[in-house]
């Protein structure tokens, strides 16, 4: 990004050719943007991308401008999803290959979608595409009262087929419930991610999962909504996979005191107990607070988990990335990093640094994006480490 702007990746894609899309942010004075970089298999900007290998799009709305979630359609292009405006809509946007936006969609490559009007605010944070290309985007809606649901068709109109108007909303409690991360199983039914809260000490991982037309799965919890609390204080799930046995694994944090935590779910919503004994593993790398903001599953089905760590420093809080493999049983895979957990300080350990998004590459080594940033414009970046899988 141009010097003088903040910058910082949300997500993070491999694509069959092995070149890297990260997606997130960037803003300049009063003007915020959605932000894509595309990188070769090897880290060097890759210029048939917007012609430098950046590319930023603007929205009617100048400010909350954030895509905080990237995909990869079959035929190559990327699309983008996030939120547009402080009073909050959800924002698409989908680029072909070299960069540029592709009109087909939407009419000039931008859809936003309002779930109520006036002040409710809603934002979109997760994004899965779906194999008939479809593309289904959650986040929250009404100021975070409920799990929000959209889907899109492939030229970027709304699906009635989905809720009868294209737009789906779930209410866990009568407090906040956000989702934040969204898969679509083989078959089709949707599994949404995020959190339930009554208050601030009874925080839950939440799961939905819906059919193919909108509608809850009450093949999933009972009614299609289940929580969980890997510990008695907050319990917050950030990033949500599906297993190719079904098997559903999300990610975040747990704690008084947030430690990242990885939790798994059979195929009808129970915790699996073949997992960490109780379902549910919580990681300690040896400082007061770290968080899990991404999931992937590798092809042998080991699990990594991605996100920060917050550690006491010698005058203050020193933060980094994070990020913890697990065995399929749920225990720490000793031969990744020291004793299955990794740390890395990108920058000033004193500003605030995390991976937001993870990926697996096809040579099995890991990719984890984020940004740092040091509280002013120009000390905010796109972030990407590579880690040996092997």
């Amino acid at each position: 990004m141009a010097h003088g702007e903040t910058s910082g990746a949300q997500s993070v894609l491999v694509q069959a050719d092995g070149k890297v899309v990260a997606a997130g942010g960037t803003q300049r004075s009063d003007l915020e943007r959605f932000a894509l970089v595309r990188y070769g298999a090897h880290g060097r900007l890759d210029a048939t991308f917007g012609g430098d290998g950046k590319v930023t799009t603007r929205f009617r709305a100048r400010r909350c401008v954030l895509a905080s979630a990237v995909a990869l359609q079959a035929d190559g292009n990327v699309v983008a999803a996030g939120s547009a405006g402080c009073r909050g809509t959800f924002a698409l946007a989908r680029y072909e290959q070299n960069g540029r936006l592709d009109t087909t969609f939407g009419g000039d490559g931008r859809v936003t979608t309002r779930f109520r009007s006036g002040h409710h605010y809603s934002a979109a944070f997760g994004m899965a595409i779906q194999a008939d290309g479809k593309i289904v985007a959650a986040g929250v809606c009404c100021n975070s009262r409920f799990f929000a649901l959209a889907r899109y068709k492939p030229n970027g109109s709304l699906d009635s087929t989905f809720g009868g108007d294209g737009k789906v909303t779930t209410d866990f409690t009568r407090a906040t419930d956000m989702a934040f991360d969204v898969a679509v199983q083989p078959d089709g039914r949707i599994v949404v991610a995020g959190v339930a809260a009554r208050g601030s000490d009874a925080a839950r991982f939440a799961l939905a999962r819906y059919k193919p037309n909108g509608r809850l799965d009450g093949s999933f919890g009972g009614d299609g909504k289940v929580t969980s609390r890997p510990s008695d204080c907050i319990s917050e799930a950030h990033s949500v996979t599906v297993q190719p046995d079904g098997r559903i694994v999300a990610a975040g944090s747990a704690g008084c005191i947030d430690q990242l935590t990885v939790a798994r779910y059979k195929v009808n919503g129970r915790p699996d107990g073949s997992f960490g004994g109780d379902g549910s593993i919580i990681t300690s790398f040896g400082c007061p607070q770290s968080e899990a903001n991404a999931v992937a599953v590798q092809p042998d089905g080991e699990i990594v988990a991605s996100g920060y760590v917050a550690c006491a420093g010698t005058s203050d809080v020193e933060f980094g990335f994070a990020s913890a493999r697990y065995d399929t049983d749920g225990s720490l895979d000793g031969s990744f990093g020291s004793g299955g957990v990794v740390t890395t300080k990108v920058w000033d350990p004193g500003c605030y640094q995390a991976s937001e998004g993870v990926a697996i590459q096809v040579d099995g080594n890991i990719l984890a994006a984020g940004g740092y940033n040091c509280g002013t414009a120009r000390h905010t970046r796109f972030t990407l480490i590579r880690y040996l899988g092997g």
